[in-house]
């Protein structure tokens, strides 16, 4: 489960900090996100960053959410792109149904711990079809579906760690994704919160 996590030795002490070597001005971000917002998924989310709060960064905002593809820097915001359109219009003429998915067992990435996502009926990787992902050419090959829990404050051991995130007993929280949306953070605020500038329902 944590094999991935432990060819690290530490964890990455993440910086709170302006990165203007990386969006040398541009002030936002884009990108494609199922939103988590369920009573049982946030209660559960809640569990996860109290039992972790003394290794995470405090102030953590960013709304709880499943990123689906990365869009880049945005520096026509807030007006969509001709990229953005085209993938609305793969999504909407996709006529995608609502479907299940499953908030799981607490992982970890070096920079962040975050809860797995389970996708049964597998429309996932249907729906990042849709919004040329590899055309941006900054979305990773190897697609890990999660939910963020925060960014570690130190460098801590990894097998210490995976060994914590090992002791953390909550069932798995089915919820129903009935929407897709495309948003947007400030690239100062690392911790900030995201803004919706679209969004595009499933069909029931």
């Amino acid at each position: 489960m944590f094999s991935d996590f432990l060819n690290s030795k530490t964890t990455y002490a993440t910086e709170l900090r302006d990165f203007y070597e990386w969006h040398k001005g541009v002030e936002y971000f884009g990108f494609w996100a199922i939103e988590v917002s369920g009573s049982d998924c946030l209660k559960k989310i809640r569990f996860h960053r109290d039992y972790l709060s003394e290794r995470l960064h405090s102030g953590y905002l960013r709304q709880p959410h499943i990123t689906l593809a990365l869009e880049g820097l945005l520096k026509d915001s807030p007006s969509l792109k001709p990229s953005i359109r085209k993938s609305i219009r793969q999504l909407e003429a996709s006529k995608l149904p609502a479907f299940p998915l499953q908030l799981a067992s607490c992982n970890s990435f070096a920079t962040c711990p975050y809860l797995e996502v389970i996708d049964p009926k597998g429309y996932l990787n249907t729906i990042r079809s849709c919004l040329n992902s590899d055309e941006q050419g900054q979305n990773p090959k190897a697609y890990t579906p999660h939910v963020t829990l925060g960014f570690y404050n130190e460098a801590y051991d990894t097998s210490r760690i995976a060994e914590e995130l090992s002791g953390i007993q909550s069932q798995d929280v089915e919820f129903t994704v009935d929407e897709i949306v495309f948003a947007q953070y400030r690239t100062r605020e690392i911790q900030g919160p995201y803004q919706v500038l679209h969004r595009i329902r499933l069909a029931r």
